[in-house]
């Protein structure tokens, strides 16, 4: 129930829902002759759709948190088990060959449960890395954790108090690292799925992907909000 209530606030937060939202309460004033605020109502929603879809805003969300933790260079040999957290595989998945190849008789753990798809991440992304030539039982699939804490709860009964290297998003790394070391953990980060570098990041126009960047840094923060809420 908690998970699903936890859903349900992110998407009631979701940047897009709030300007959608604007617009309606612009729409109902309007259809109750009421102009003043309808007018109002909607130039919030065109200034917040213009700041959240805007380069210089996202840009500010998202560089604290993927600049949090660097790129993992030079794993430690004695390192047994590589984490993959369930998500982007395309985006991620680069960066668990490129550990692969570096420690190539280290265990790797998928997670991520299946939503609203067929076959979950754990099972997908398992299956395709062993397509590109990973040993099968070389590798683990937990497809039953719903989020970062119960997938730190499954990890924790692998690993016990062992080192493991940690591959997730760069904007997600500093939640996750929280809620890992809270439940004793000891993980090493490898953030993947860096934002390529631009010189064009004060650029006012706005952007689709700027707009998705706002949504997954704001969902970020309310996370780790609510983590310290809970004393992690």
């Amino acid at each position: 129930m908690g998970f699903y209530l936890k859903k349900a606030v992110a998407y009631l937060l979701n940047p897009l829902f709030v300007v959608l939202l604007l617009l309606l309460f612009s729409l109902w004033q309007l259809y109750r002759n009421r102009r003043k605020p309808a007018a109002f109502f909607l130039t919030c929603a065109v200034l917040l759709l213009f700041l959240f879809s805007s380069k210089p805003f996202s840009y500010a969300l998202m560089h604290p948190l993927e600049s949090h933790y660097p790129k993992l260079e030079n794993p430690s040999k004695n390192t047994h088990d590589i984490l993959f957290l369930g998500g982007d595989l395309e985006r991620r998945g680069w960066e668990l060959l490129r550990l692969h190849h570096l420690l190539p008789k280290a265990r790797i753990i998928t997670t991520g449960y299946e939503g609203s798809f067929h076959e979950s991440d754990a099972l997908r992304n398992r299956r395709i890395f062993a397509d590109t030539g990973i040993e099968p039982e070389q590798i683990i699939a937990l497809p039953r954790p719903k989020d970062t804490v119960e997938e730190a709860k499954a990890i924790k009964k692998i690993v016990g108090d062992k080192p493991f290297i940690l591959v997730t998003s760069a904007y997600h790394m500093p939640r996750a690292m929280m809620i890992f070391e809270h439940e004793g953990l000891h993980p090493l980060p490898a953030p993947a799925d860096f934002p390529r570098p631009s010189k064009r990041f004060w650029v006012l126009f706005p952007g689709i992907k700027n707009l998705e960047n706002t949504q997954k840094a704001l969902h970020e923060y309310l996370g780790i909000l609510w983590l310290k809420i809970q004393g992690y």
